[in-house]
């Protein structure tokens, strides 16, 4: 009996596995068709930073860089006490368009919505276009363009890019952090998944207010997932711009770094859409079971314990896993090997599992020394520092 169920949730997962993914390439396909110019339109780009890294000072420096006449780019930081604030102000020295306000310490919300806020806040005249960007990232040409087309062509209200790991050298752990972001990446652009990325996203300044989106990130922990409720509880969409790539250099990433990261992601989602929690988070568990169980099946047949055609099932399943992966990897703008690729993202699913069941049990948040005590729908209920 188990073995027959064995050999029908086999080829059931793997079939759904890529159809998920065949989806969501089609629609990332779809997103990378040239954007065409647009006219000039006033955007502000609000930039909350904290700590001190070269790879922050890079991202800062190529942002600031490039001038546009249309732009002012606000830098929020918390206080002048965070590492961050003292070469923010010597970057931006003799820049007229860019500024750095300090937001003060969060009490009732995550403290990048409070420095987002204070930058919105600091933003002078009535930008048609508000920006959020995270510093740590770096500012590929023509990503601004890109991001506020749509919304300025009026195609589109809310736009948002995202993200590429590139590991510095040959680092494992770094690498399931790659593997990690580029399915993160098939999440964003699948059919009815999409969802905004705080590192990259740009809204009217119009819908903006409508929406009042400030009052929401006033109580929330985390600004794009929040703003991802907002959209849907409006019936409103977010156009998902596979153009607008942002690489993020790594170097040395521990497995508990990966790991707490992880776990945070995946609370976001719990706290803010349970619905969509419960469905993916049972769908991935399923899934990381399978992928666990497919090489115990493999040598339980091969010793003469299980049936060949559950064995033969198992093979199929690792073998769409393996394809799914590979397909993945052509996303990436400058993957590792196959092999290695291939063996970050067997490590990762297991991981994965690991991750969802402890963000299902944990009811506090915590980033960056700062832990949020979360409600319904993400609200802060307490800020312990």
């Amino acid at each position: 009996m188990i073995e027959s169920i064995l050999c029908a949730l086999l080829p059931a997962w793997a079939v759904s596995l890529a159809a998920f993914v065949w989806a969501s390439n089609r629609a990332i396909a779809r997103g990378l068709a040239p954007i065409r110019e647009s006219p000039g339109s006033k955007v502000a780009v609000i930039v909350p930073v904290t700590g001190k890294s070269s790879t922050m000072q890079r991202s800062i420096g190529s942002l600031l860089s490039r001038t546009d006449p249309c732009r002012q780019v606000v830098f929020a930081v918390e206080d002048s006490n965070d590492p961050a604030a003292a070469f923010v102000q010597e970057a931006i020295r003799g820049k007229e368009a860019a500024q750095c306000v300090f937001a003060g310490p969060a009490i009732d919300c995550g403290q990048k919505n409070h420095n987002l806020l204070a930058g919105v806040a600091a933003v002078s005249g009535r930008p048609d276009v508000l920006v959020f960007a995270d510093g740590g990232h770096d500012f590929p040409d023509g990503w601004l363009e890109r991001l506020v087309a749509p919304i300025v062509r009026d195609e589109a209200k809310v736009t948002s890019g995202y993200h590429a790991v590139t590991p510095s050298g040959y680092e494992f752990i770094s690498w399931i952090y790659a593997v990690c972001v580029q399915m993160m990446l098939v999440f964003q652009n699948a059919p009815g998944l999409g969802q905004p990325w705080g590192g990259a996203m740009a809204i009217s300044r119009e819908l903006f207010e409508q929406l009042k989106i400030a009052n929401a990130w006033r109580i929330s922990v985390v600004d794009d997932v929040s703003l991802a409720h907002l959209l849907k509880a409006h019936g409103m969409k977010v156009r998902t711009l596979p153009q607008v790539c942002r690489q993020t250099p790594v170097g040395r990433l521990s497995l508990r770094e990966f790991f707490e990261w992880l776990v945070r992601q995946l609370q976001y989602v719990r706290f803010i859409f349970p619905g969509t929690w419960a469905a993916l988070g049972i769908w991935s568990f399923l899934q990381v079971l399978v992928f666990c169980l497919s090489p115990i099946l493999i040598l339980s047949s091969a010793a003469g314990l299980t049936t060949a055609l559950c064995g033969g099932a198992a093979v199929f399943y690792l073998g769409i896993v393996a394809l799914v992966l590979l397909q993945i990897r052509l996303l990436h703008p400058s993957p590792c090997t196959s092999a290695r690729w291939l063996a970050a993202g067997a490590v990762l699913i297991p991981v994965f599992g690991a991750a969802l069941a402890e963000a299902g049990f944990r009811r506090e948040i915590k980033w960056r020394g700062i832990t949020y005590r979360v409600g319904r729908q993400g609200r802060v209920l307490a800020v312990h520092r």
